[in-house]
């Protein structure tokens, strides 16, 4: 009986109940497509970066992942081959030998990873070879040269058939040197692989390093990748306990890192939209529950049960979410599998995605089931929870005040009383002043689902705004500045031809307004050797005194001192760094950098400091010397290769720049702002805004339809109220015109707690921070990412969504008010 009672009631008014369920809808759709784009988002760059080079999983001596050094080189390659091969689980596998080199062409030079592979049997497992855009790949074992990303061929001038020079060490720690022609340039749009890595046929690279025998590496392709657990450890036993089998999400931390990022952010979003599906469930059945208050109370008054009609109420809301999530999960799977067709075209963020490896321009979302169950009862238990409170006030109404009417009466004093000021307002602005306060309960409902999804709104902008905010704002303090005055191609190859006598430019520089601090350095490229290992770095030479007002390093020192003036055989690294190198406090190291001569600058240092910020690609890839020592040994004399700047206030930064040229472009110089300084950092905020763009774009719509039903049920639910005014002489646009005034009220009213409540949330959080960090580990793979997020609030990115917001509930709110005036008075009264 119950349930025959809840159909019809549901179908009884089907105008509530389609809204009931559109709020359902709506928001478990959002919640699959939002899910779906960020697993699509995750599996295309598992794919690429696998496919392209990294392969599924490695097999190295134990220990080779932690230390890469050719002392952990596999000397019996093909027996483990053999062994990998015969695993079931493995669809192909080749040998590898790598090593870290510098390579040079004229007088550009970078450090750089290079393979040396088996032609044949590499096709087979990787598809390197077919990203090759100029020259081409390898066919054979005979086959000579080296293959390049594009991004090397740019950074150091190459194209097929230009030589390039390697200098590394040797298997037996000698020099190893070779120049060698660049047979072809690949693209994979992966910025690691494009930028750092070179490839050779497997007898070159023996030759090169004098190891005949010697492989670093068994890369492998499995038959199933889910299964990729299973098959490391059925690898592990094959190949035994003298060596590793090391799956993907290890051989690419980057990219593991960087899906937990996503699936860190996707966490909080979808929090937000859960949360708003709350909402907009709770709003329309309270407000149905409001609006049947007689219609319970004539139930009580027949004899029906307080707990029939509590169980009653809770299976209506049981029936609208079951109708709700049959209608979004249609519209979210669909969209999904459409879009995971078609796919969704970023490519005007192109830059921002290659900030994560293996991301491309289209995103295909993916649909998955496990995801779409979890979502779906998530939700449809949301429906029933926001039900339990209306079921529970519509059970303990007493019949008799029910049956009398709705809501408390506005209690405002007699009209036409004497000395009683005649109102400037319209006379149905002050209808609808009276019908506002007459029904409070109503338009708190009303108000409050407004206001609440403009705090849900200016918090997910403030989450966004104030991520992107830390992420230029932590990677400018520790290395750049916010300006770099330098010549034109200095980041491109740190040649030192391109240093400049710093002398005048320093003038201008300082006599400009807006600038805090100015700093002259050298910068190079180098190959820094501990007494078993080569990496390659970003030397900087800086004056100890000036850095310390652009960077704030010297205050994430760990273990050791900061560079002084004088300590020229003195050099500051990173954690990361010392633990590659396998180097400690006081031993020494050697760097090498090509000097302006083309000769090759060589110095020893001894460790001094060790530093540990939150960006482990800084901890790992630049070491610091003094000024004076970097010009002696890249004999540069007095010269510099930069000026860097701080300003007092980074918003300036093309103001300044724009100011600074003219003074500088007489000595070839120019002013380059943060962005081009750090394009890692730049991307990366660029795929935080591609990101955002997405998610907010639904969840404006969530929003936005949220409020909108609650403004339709707060309207739509009066048909007989206007039916009595019109009845008593009201003319129908006087009904619209109330109605407007009343709902430009209400949502004065929301933004206004909305706003203000949610600039509250964000300036708290902005202040105590909202800690992420053990969601996920190693967080500092990603320049200036920290585990705590600061939100910031922008005001110029919440002004365009929210009048859009407060003009559609405006405009919504006139149907059913339009179709209400046009009713026949006597129709409207009887209205159900």
């Amino acid at each position: 009986m119950i349930w025959t009672l809840a159909v019809r009631n549901v179908m009884r008014n089907r105008r509530r109940s389609v809204i009931t369920v559109l709020s359902i809808a709506v928001g478990l759709a959002a919640l699959t497509f939002l899910w779906g784009f960020i697993d699509g988002m995750n599996r295309q760059m598992i794919n690429n970066t696998t496919r392209y080079f990294a392969a599924d999983a490695q097999v190295h001596l134990k220990g080779y992942h932690d230390d890469p050094s050719l002392d952990r080189a596999i000397e019996a390659g093909a027996r483990v081959l053999e062994t990998v091969r015969a695993d079931p689980s493995v669809a192909a596998a080749t040998v590898r030998l790598e090593t870290t080199v510098l390579a040079s062409r004229a007088d550009r030079s970078r450090g750089i990873l290079a393979f040396g592979v088996d032609p044949a049997q590499e096709a087979r497992v990787t598809d390197l070879f077919k990203a090759v855009v100029d020259g081409r790949g390898f066919s054979g074992a005979d086959d000579t040269g080296v293959l390049i990303g594009e991004g090397m061929a740019e950074a150091l001038a190459l194209r097929a058939g230009d030589d390039l020079v390697l200098v590394g060490q040797a298997y037996d720690g000698s020099v190893a040197s070779a120049r060698v022609p660049v047979r072809g340039v690949f693209r994979t749009k992966i910025d690691d692989l494009d930028g750092y890595v070179a490839v050779m046929p497997m007898a070159a690279m023996r030759d090169f390093l004098a190891a005949p025998e010697a492989v670093t590496a068994v890369a492998l392709r499995l038959r199933d990748r889910g299964a990729l657990g299973d098959a490391v450890q059925t690898l592990s036993a094959r190949v035994g306990a003298d060596h590793e089998v090391v799956g993907w999400p290890v051989l690419l931390p980057m990219v593991a890192i960087s899906i937990r990022f996503h699936e860190v952010m996707g966490f909080v979003v979808l929090t937000i939209f859960f949360v708003m599906v709350a909402a907009g469930v709770a709003n329309p059945v309270l407000m149905a529950v409001l609006e049947r208050t007689r219609e319970f109370g004539i139930m009580l008054a027949l004899g029906t049960g307080q707990s029939m009609l509590f169980r009653l109420v809770v299976a209506e809301a049981a029936l609208l979410g079951a109708a709700g999530l049959l209608l979004g999960n249609a519209i979210g799977l669909g969209a999904t599998a459409a879009f995971g067709r078609t796919g969704i075209d970023l490519g005007a963020f192109e830059a921002g995605l290659r900030a994560m490896p293996g991301l491309a321009d289209v995103i295909y979302p993916v649909v998955r089931a496990e995801r779409s169950l979890a979502i779906s009862v998530l939700v449809f238990l949301i429906a029933l929870a926001m039900a339990l409170y209306p079921a529970f006030r519509a059970a303990t109404l007493e019949p008799v005040a029910a049956i009398r009417g709705i809501g408390e009466k506005f209690s405002g004093g007699r009209r036409g009383s004497r000395g009683q000021t005649r109102s400037p307002l319209p006379v149905f602005a002050l209808i609808a002043t009276r019908n506002l306060l007459r029904n409070r309960k109503r338009s708190a409902i009303t108000v409050f689902g407004a206001a609440f999804a403009i705090v849900a709104y200016v918090f997910l902008y403030g989450f966004f705004d104030g991520f992107g905010e830390q992420l230029v704002d932590n990677s400018t303090r520790y290395v750049t500045g916010h300006l770099q005055i330098e010549r034109e191609g200095l980041r491109r190859d740190l040649a030192p031809e391109l240093a400049f006598d710093a002398t005048a430019a320093l003038a201008a520089v300082r006599s400009q307004p807006g600038i805090a601090a100015a700093a002259p350095r050298v910068q190079a490229q180098a190959l820094i050797s501990s007494p078993t290992k080569s990496v390659g770095v970003v030397l900087y030479g800086v004056d100890p005194a000036l850095e310390r007002g652009l960077t704030i390093l010297h205050r994430t020192l760990v273990e050791g001192s900061a560079l002084e003036a004088g300590a020229d055989r003195d050099v500051v690294i990173g954690r990361r760094l010392a633990e590659k190198l396998g180097i400690r406090l006081g031993e020494k190291l050697v760097v090498m950098a090509p000097g302006v001569a083309g000769e090759l600058g060589t110095s020893a240092f001894r460790v001094r400091g060790v530093f540990a910020t939150e960006s482990s690609s800084f901890d790992g890839a630049m070491v610091f010397v003094t000024l004076r020592a970097s010009q002696r040994m890249l004999g540069l004399g007095q010269r510099v290769s930069s000026i860097n700047l701080r300003l007092e206030d980074r918003a300036d930064v093309d103001r300044v720049a724009a100011q600074l040229t003219p003074s500088l472009g007489k000595d070839g110089l120019v002013a380059s702002p943060w962005p081009r300084l750090l394009p890692r950092v730049a991307d990366m905020l660029g795929l935080v805004r591609a990101i955002r763009t997405v998610i907010v774009a639904v969840f404006f719509l969530v929003v936005a339809l949220a409020v909108m039903n609650t403004v339709f049920m707060a309207v739509a639910e009066r048909t007989r109220e206007f039916g009595v005014m019109m009845a008593l002489g009201t003319p129908p646009d006087a009904i619209v015109r109330m109605v407007v005034y009343e709902t430009v009220a209400l949502m004065l009213v929301a933004s206004v707690v909305g706003y203000a409540v949610g600039a509250a949330v964000v300036s708290l959080l902005g202040n105590v921070g909202l800690d992420l960090s053990g969601f996920y580990r190693d967080y500092s793979a990603i320049p200036g990412l920290t585990g705590i997020v600061y939100p910031r609030l922008v005001a110029g990115s919440l002004v365009g969504p929210g009048v859009g917001l407060f003009l559609a509930s405006v405009g919504v709110s006139l149907y059913p008010a339009v179709r209400a005036a046009r009713l026949d008075p006597t129709a409207a009264i009887r209205h159900t």
